[in-house]
């Protein structure tokens, strides 16, 4: 295949941390900091869409996006916060999961009323099967509680998570039940499909190949072949030098931002069934057929699809709400958060 360019590291972990649904990860974090008293609990810090919530619920959200946090600089090779020792570093650090943890709050408040706009409601019964499910996840109730002590936090203070996860299901459902032709005409809009024969001009290690002259002209003669009627999966069988191609033999389906760009425009400029002249990508040259779209096709994208139409309507939830912060809130921090929850 031939994939965009790389992303960022730190637009990876933005990415997947935008994703607030309950989830089993994280790493020992443990309660070493001094307890505070639970007035200092119990009073309020944030206020977002008329809810309030407490300097333990907000710590209970820090917590959980800490590790997170953790969890995934840890799978990426980058230093976790019980690494970090310079100060600026750490206070950049501790921001950052502070934005995380307002941001799940706002989310979790916006949830809440949009539950209310649209008639739905859950249950204490959905929210225990939910934990259920991630007790089954981990082995059982006792595999759960180890868990929550190792990061933390108690089985009250998470089942905040369960139910946000329990209201953005409820709250997708419906989503999907009133527009139940949009991700159709997002797909036909938005996606398409090509194959191609890649003739590369640089080797696995990214280096220059040498004749690029004739390797280009051997591209152009391609693309006249293919464009003269030739077949076009022979050509590809014969010339192609992408790989991706023998896993994906109808063709690769995708939208923006899937493949290096000049792939994506070079296909998205040509009417189904027509052939490129050769389109130049750091890979090397492409001859592009582009194809119709099928109603397979867009079964295999059609739940990926709904997802981002629901997480571009939640973003307008989130961009919309209006929150508050009191004082207090900036006294939770990496060294002082577990004193919070002791």
């Amino acid at each position: 295949m031939i994939p965009t360019s790389k992303a960022t590291f730190r637009r990876t972990v933005a990415g997947l941390l935008l994703c607030l649904s309950l989830t089993a990860c994280g790493t020992q974090t443990g309660n070493t900091a001094a307890k505070v008293s639970d007035a200092d609990k119990q009073a309020i810090v944030l206020t977002a869409n008329g809810v309030d919530f407490t300097a333990e619920q907000y710590a209970a959200s820090y917590l959980y996006n800490l590790n997170r946090m953790d969890n995934i600089l840890g799978m990426y090779g980058q230093k976790t916060s019980a690494q970090i020792t310079d100060k600026e570093e750490r206070d950049s650090f501790s921001e950052n999961i502070a934005q995380l943890a307002k941001q799940q709050l706002v989310y979790l408040s916006a949830c809440e009323a949009k539950m209310k706009e649209n008639g739905l409601s859950y249950t204490d019964a959905e929210i225990d099967a939910e934990i259920k499910t991630l007790a089954d996840q981990m082995g059982g109730d006792t595999g759960l509680d180890t868990y929550l002590k190792d990061i933390g936090l108690t089985r009250d203070q998470y089942r905040e998570f369960a139910k946000l996860n329990v209201m953005i299901q409820k709250l997708r459902e419906d989503f999907n039940a009133k527009n139940p032709n949009a991700a159709r005409e997002a797909f036909d809009k938005d996606y398409l499909r090509a194959k191609h024969v890649l003739v590369k001009t640089v080797d696995d290690n990214n280096a220059e190949l040498p004749n690029q002259d004739a390797l280009k002209a051997k591209a152009e003669d391609i693309a006249k072949r293919a464009k003269a009627g030739e077949d076009f999966d022979t050509l590809i069988k014969t010339y192609n030098e992408d790989p991706g191609m023998e896993s994906n033999p109808d063709g690769y389906v995708f939208t923006d931002g899937e493949m290096v760009p000049e792939f994506y425009e070079g296909t998205k400029a040509l009417a189904n069934d027509a052939v490129s002249d050769p389109v130049k990508t750091s890979y090397g040259w492409h001859i592009i057929k582009r194809l119709p779209l099928r109603d397979a096709d867009f079964e295999s994208k059609k739940a990926m699809i709904e997802e981002k139409a629901f997480s571009d309507l939640a973003q307008t939830w989130q961009d919309t709400s209006k929150a508050e912060e009191k004082e207090g809130l900036s006294k939770v921090n990496l060294d002082t958060v577990s004193g919070y929850l002791a």
